[in-house]
């Protein structure tokens, strides 16, 4: 699904907020903001069977979201991002 004209500006202060020094062009960073919605969107269903086949029955599809946003924060803090 595409993202809104409201995602990609929350999404770029976001950027701005965290780096000071980061000199981007508002269509480049939209162009790659939406790569990312694009792929996470086709993944989606195979990430959720993953975790699924890992623990079978175990987590109701909020706390897959919950797990792949801590995953995700922790990896982006363990490889210096954020």
């Amino acid at each position: 699904m595409p993202l809104t004209e409201t995602d990609l500006v929350e999404l770029r202060q976001d950027m701005a907020r965290a780096s000071a020094t980061l000199a981007w062009r508002k269509a480049n960073v939209n162009a790659a903001l939406q790569a990312i919605e694009t792929w996470f969107e086709a993944n989606r269903a195979s990430l959720g069977a993953a975790i699924e086949t890992a623990a079978p029955g175990y987590f109701n599809a909020t706390q897959k979201k919950q797990l792949v946003a801590f995953w995700l924060g922790q990896k982006c803090r363990r490889e210096g991002v954020g």
